[in-house]
């Protein structure tokens, strides 16, 4: 699997290059920094145009230099480093597509960096437009000084959420997955959300037989709900099969209500480090009124968020 991460000098930036050295084979996989170099404007005229250059040469380098140290001594000689000119957003989807990578990954904003060139509208506006899966990370690194900085095993295993949903297929998220390497002791779960026919319960006093025609349509709602919840958990045993052994394991989360709710809910209860869903298709309307699930999660999320398509 081919990988690109994002960096801009930022602690995000930098945790993201940490989290994606945890889930990459030096072995198997090939991972690409890139550092976007930023229009810095030199007030002084005087400057020499030789001297600007080598200064934004410097930047990227030095840069470039500290987001490897944030990588697994392994992949600190293979990591391949590249710095590319103009807007972040725009020149790092322009990569993605030269380079024919997998995955494309960075931090949430970039606010605490040297150069604030990937702010969190960078992100989002990736999230939004990448034709490949996307990983944004949010997790903060471990230390603040990359050569003292240890990205081996972690103090506690990875916890991951995996929330199926109408797209991609099941069978191409699970494709995804098995080309991670997880670090030992991982731990996941395999979740799908039922939505409610209404937006709450149904309230006891409408199935009173009042009306026996109200009455009737109630508890056929309700069988009609309890048979999608039954055929969800079906759906998702054989979902289980496909993935890696870490999800096996675990038992599955059936829940009902909002997806976006439900699955920020289960991310809190459980500790999840990573959410991995898939990217929705609504309309343009729909989205600017409700936002898709992906939009809603991406935005609450309390850890970081994958995105499949």
């Amino acid at each position: 699997m081919k990988v690109l991460v994002g960096v801009d000098g930022s602690a995000n930036s930098f945790a993201a290059v940490e989290f994606v050295g945890r889930l990459l084979s030096p072995e198997r996989d090939q991972l690409v920094l890139l550092f976007a170099t930023p229009a810095i404007s030199f007030e002084d005229d005087r400057l020499d145009p030789a001297v600007e250059a080598r200064a934004r040469a410097a930047l990227g380098a030095t840069v470039l230099e500290a987001a490897g140290e944030r990588l697994p001594a392994e992949w600190r000689r293979r990591a391949v480093k590249r710095e590319i000119a103009g807007s972040a957003s725009a020149r790092l989807l322009e990569a993605a597509d030269a380079e024919h990578a997998d995955l494309l990954a960075l931090g949430q904003r970039g606010t605490s960096g040297i150069v604030e060139s990937m702010l969190g509208g960078v992100s989002r506006a990736i999230a939004h437009s990448a034709k490949i899966a996307v990983l944004i990370v949010k997790n903060e690194p471990a230390s603040d000084e990359p050569t003292k900085q240890s990205p081996g095993p972690a103090e506690r295993h990875m916890h991951v959420l995996m929330a199926v949903g109408e797209s991609p297929s099941p069978e191409k998220m699970a494709s995804l997955l098995k080309r991670f390497t997880w670090p030992p002791e991982t731990r996941g779960w395999a979740m799908k959300v039922v939505r409610r026919q209404f937006v709450c319960d149904l309230p006891n006093w409408i199935k009173v037989e009042r009306n026996a025609d109200v009455a009737a349509m109630a508890s056929a709602w309700e069988a009609e709900h309890q048979q999608n919840v039954v055929e969800c958990r079906t759906e998702l045993e054989v979902f289980r099969t496909m993935l890696p052994q870490c999800f096996i394991d675990e038992e599955l989360v059936v829940s009902e209500g909002r997806p976006a709710e439900e699955i920020l809910a289960q991310s809190r209860k459980k500790a999840i480090d990573l959410i991995v869903l898939g990217s929705q298709t609504a309309g343009t309307l729909k989205r600017l009124l409700l936002g898709s699930t992906s939009e809603q999660v991406l935005r609450n999320a309390p850890c970081s968020v994958l995105i499949v398509r």
